[in-house]
């Protein structure tokens, strides 16, 4: 099976353009392919672009990996955040999280967190695929999943503080992975699944 990224007619870009059309179309190689599946001239092809010309804006295959999947978490968190109505979030995964610019707790998170993941499969993809190849200690951005995983429930925890559960840790681990399992059942369509029904119940038992 190969490529069914169509090349996008060349045109003149700003430098930030032609960043943005770059990591946009590795999102869509990622999501179908994984990160060993495609490769940089991939990606030049889809954009029309020569291989030097791609790493002219990002020197390598694993520095290109590591900016898609920065581009994504901010794409994916500001997204939420909009759903929300929650303002100031930075999109940095990494350093900051939606709790923390809201008085929401988990439950209305977690929520509209699936809401906004059930308009964006291809961005659930690319980290339900991105996550299992990173659980190989050799894989490039395999610190940085760990890293986010440690915010995420750090964040998680701090959220389910608010819901008024006994234990918010254990109940930010559960949510976390009762939502990833939900994914990967809704991503493989071999079920007729209602992800934001089948999310609403699964959260009603986990912080009713």
């Amino acid at each position: 099976m190969r490529r069914h990224i169509e090349s996008k007619t060349k045109k003149r870009m700003s430098a930030e353009d032609r960043k943005k059309a770059i990591l946009e179309t590795t999102v869509s190689f990622i999501s179908q392919f994984g990160f060993w599946g495609f490769t940089i001239r991939d990606v030049a092809q889809a954009q029309n672009i020569t291989e030097a010309g791609l790493l002219y804006y990002f020197k390598s295959k694993e520095q290109l990996l590591e900016a898609t999947l920065k581009y994504a978490d901010r794409t994916n968190q500001i997204a939420i955040a909009e759903h929300l109505g929650v303002e100031g979030v930075t999109g940095e995964v990494l350093q900051d999280g939606i709790a923390y610019h809201c008085d929401l707790g988990l439950k209305a998170i977690s929520t509209g967190t699936v809401e906004t993941n059930a308009g964006r499969p291809e961005m659930v993809r690319l980290y339900t695929l991105l996550e299992s190849e990173a659980l190989s200690k050799d894989h490039p951005v395999h610190e940085y999943f760990e890293q986010r995983e440690i915010n995420l429930l750090k964040e998680y925890t701090f959220a389910a503080k608010r819901d008024g559960v006994a234990d918010p840790e254990r109940t930010a681990l559960q949510v976390l992975s009762a939502m990833e399992g939900l994914q990967l059942r809704w991503l493989n369509g071999s079920h007729d699944i209602d992800f934001v029904g089948e999310w609403k119940a699964l959260i009603d038992l986990l912080i009713p």
